[in-house]
Parts: C-alpha cells; structure tokens; sequence
C-alpha cells in the first residue's frame, strides 16, 4: 500500500519489510595507484502483498529510502547495491566502482532509462535536453553493439531473501549462469582477459567483442572492451564505449583496474601516453573523456572535473559528461532550468479507521508525459506490460516483472533494463510516480486507473 498503516493480516514475519539480500565484499586486489597528475493485491504502502500475503523483495536491490534519488555511493547506497546486483559472481575480481564523489541531489544512472521507455520529452526540462547523445559513436561493422544508445545493464543477483531463514536466494543467478550463451560468452570473456593481461591487446578485442554480441546486457564485458580501446590508443571507439556505458552505471575502482593488468606499470605508461596525447590535442574531447573516466578510476577528482570541463566545452551536446560534471562540481555547470512546480496534491480524505490512502497496482493505468500516453497494466502475479504512445515516434511496448517497496517502485525489462522512482498514494484509483534522478520540483507521472 502507498501510505498504509498498521499491521495486515497474512504479512509474514511480524509485520516486517523484506531485508534486501547483499553479495558481500570481494577480496581486494594488490597494486599501487598510480602518481597523481598536475493475490491478487500488490500494494503500495507499508505492505506490498502478493496473493496470499506473499511480501515482494526489492529485487534490483537499491536502497528503499534512496530510490529517488541515490547518487553514485551517495552514503554508500548505489554503489554497494551495483556492486552486489550488476556485477556477475563470476567476476571475483571485480572489487567495487566509484564512490565518493557524487553529491548531486538530481544525478543518478537510471535516469536515463525514460528515454528508452518513451518519456524522453518528461526530461526536457531537467536541463540537458530531450534524450541522449553520444557524439563519439561512428556505427560500423566492427563494433558489436549500438552504443547510440545507453547500455542497457541487466540485474544478475536475486537478492530476495527466503522469509523462514533469511538467506538471500541465488535461483536467478543460477539461471543466468546456466544459460548456453552466458557461458560460451563467459569462456570467450576469460579468453580475452587473460590476453589482456598478457599485453595482447588486439587478441582481446576480437574476444571481447565476440563475447559482447552474445551476452550485450553485461556491464563488465563493456568496461573492460573500453579499457582494452583505451591500451590500444583508440581513444575516439574507447570514448564512444565509456558514454554510452557511463551513462547507465559507474567505473570501476582502482584495485578493480589494476586487477586486469599482468603488470600494472602497463597501465602507468597507458595513462601517460593518453595525457600526452591530450597535451597535444587540446579540443580533442573524446580523448579527453576517457581522460575524466581515468581520472576518476584512480582518485584523482580535480583532474577528471578539470579534464570534464574540456569535454563540456568542445562537446557541449555530451549530456554524460555535463551530468558527470554536475556531480563532481556542482558549481561548473549552469542550473538546470527550473520545472514549474506542479499543481499542489489536494490532501486526501482519510480511509476507513484513520488510515492514509492506498492503492492497490492490480489493474490497468494511464498517465501523460508531455505529449506521451503510457498504458500501464500490472497483474497480480507481478508482470507489468508498458505502451508508450508518442505523436511521430514508434509505439514502445516493453513486458517485464515489478517490483516493489512501500514508497518506491520498480519496472524490470530484459529489453530496457530497470527503471525505479518513488510512489505515492493519491487514492485507491490514483498514485504518482518520480523516476530516480529527477529533480527535487519534477511532478512525475500521475497513473489514474482506467480499468481493472
């Protein structure tokens, strides 16, 4: 229920929300850092139900309370929840991403998930335009994936916990990793690192690509055949990778980086070869992106702000770079534009023994974002179908699992990956829905019932 109280009947575990489940650390990795440079009910409330009281576990596992607006390690919350839910087991080595450095109210990855669900037009008025951009991407036959578009990451850990133990269950993990394409992408992935590692780094890209095209949802695979353009010099597909990469989900962290390299004085020399490149290519702003990107993956925030600042000014249509920007140094970007503030909610009469409202999701819904129609309809197993409807743009049909908390909410889609924001009751046939990121004055989506 959105703004529910008190206890329900058939609530497991006393009346208590479902713990998120959590990998745990991995163990770090040796390697000094390189020198600096210069039931049918599902609910929204204080419950969600499932049938017979089954309680729904917030399966992308991001923090409840930070939904709305997380920020990249923001207290920890996004960070540790990539960590454990997008990286794959079987990258041991993968030791954390970035943290520490976004204090941007507004910023957060899956922002850029309106555009590929249809609501492009509900974030004009953020300040960075209509839908996203990536001015390093040449399309071509050797590049396995449209990095026109962000990537599209995929969750891989269920980090729903079993209500009579508490242990976290790893059944769609299993799943995902028994797949025969994960595997056979897993084996050519393996392959390649380890021509990585042993400085072969044309040998790598032929396998990374190859391990690409059959697993594209995976995050790292991504990374890594950025990092491996970055070893070659070919800053500008390296570049073109990294936007399209960073604009879905963080870097990673130096132990992670270092970790990939047979011999880390490899990458000391890759680094230096990339500034000194940069010295001489001063407007060179993809070269200078993989720079920030650098820059960031070994602690050094004055640098990447200052590196940011010349991908701003040489590509002032990178909206990856401006938001980066924005998170590490509010004050090198101009404001977004105010959104007008929404019409104030007129309080909502009190329901039946001096509860709040609910709402109960099972049904159909329709919302308007701009000149877009959404169709919404959830049914009480969960599954969600989306329509988007825009005037001269193709009708976007997306299918997938919702998820839940009692203020936040979740849409789960193998094709667009997951779009979370938080909810809030406006009565049993209407809730409003803000997309994580947006501004602190954004009005969201009202869905009204239409059917169901």
């Amino acid at each position: 229920m959105i703004g529910g109280g008190g206890d329900r009947p058939g609530r497991p575990g006393g009346g208590d929300r479902p713990v998120i489940g959590g990998g745990g650390d991995r163990p770090g990795r040796p390697g000094d850092r390189p020198g600096r440079p210069g039931g049918g009910n599902i609910n929204i409330g204080n419950d969600i139900n499932i049938g017979s009281g089954n309680i729904v576990g917030n399966r992308p596992g991001w923090d409840n309370g930070n939904w709305n607006r997380p920020g990249w390690g923001w207290g920890g919350g996004w960070a540790g929840n990539w960590h454990n839910n997008c990286i794959r087991p079987h990258y041991g080595w993968y030791n954390g991403c970035w943290t520490g450095y976004w204090g941007s109210n507004w910023y957060a990855p899956l922002a850029w998930g309106a555009v590929g669900w249809g609501l492009g037009s509900l974030t004009s008025g953020w300040g960075y335009g209509t839908g996203y951009y990536n001015p390093y991407y040449v399309e071509s036959a050797g590049v396995p994936y449209d990095y026109s578009q962000p990537v599209v990451v995929n969750n891989y850990v269920d980090s729903s916990a079993d209500a009579a133990t508490g242990d976290a269950t790893a059944t769609a993990t299993d799943e995902a990793e028994q797949d025969p394409a994960t595997q056979q992408a897993t084996e050519l992935f393996d392959q390649g690192l380890a021509k990585f590692k042993s400085g072969d780094y044309r040998g790598a890209l032929d396998l990374l690509n190859q391990a690409l095209k059959k697993l594209p949802g995976d995050p790292v695979i991504h990374e890594v055949r950025a990092v491996t353009l970055f070893a070659l010099g070919d800053y500008q597909a390296s570049a073109a990778a990294l936007n399209s990469f960073l604009s879905s989900a963080p870097g990673m962290d130096w132990t992670t980086m270092s970790s990939l390299y047979g011999n880390v004085d490899d990458y000391q020399t890759q680094l230096r070869k990339l500034e000194g490149f940069c010295g001489e290519h001063p407007d060179d702003a993809a070269a200078y992106f993989v720079l920030a990107y650098q820059y960031l993956v070994i602690g050094s925030k004055d640098a990447a702000v200052d590196a940011l600042k010349v991908v701003v000014k040489d590509q002032p249509e990178d909206t990856t770079a401006k938001r980066m920007l924005a998170a590490l140094d509010p004050d090198a970007v101009p404001a977004p534009a105010a959104t007008p503030a929404a019409p104030a909610t007129p309080p909502q009469p009190a329901a039946a023994g001096g509860e709040t409202p609910e709402t109960d999701l099972v049904g159909t819904w329709r919302a308007k974002a701009g000149d877009a129609t959404i169709d919404l309809s959830i049914t009480d197993d969960s599954q969600f179908t989306w329509k988007a409807e825009q005037s001269g743009q193709p009708t976007i049909d997306l299918q997938g699992q919702l998820d839940a908390t009692s203020d936040a909410l979740a849409l789960v889609s193998a094709d667009q990956g997951t779009m979370a924001g938080s909810v809030t009751s406006l009565g049993p046939d209407k809730w409003q829905f803000v997309l994580s990121g947006a501004p602190a004055n954004d009005p969201g989506l009202t869905f009204e019932r239409v059917g169901g």
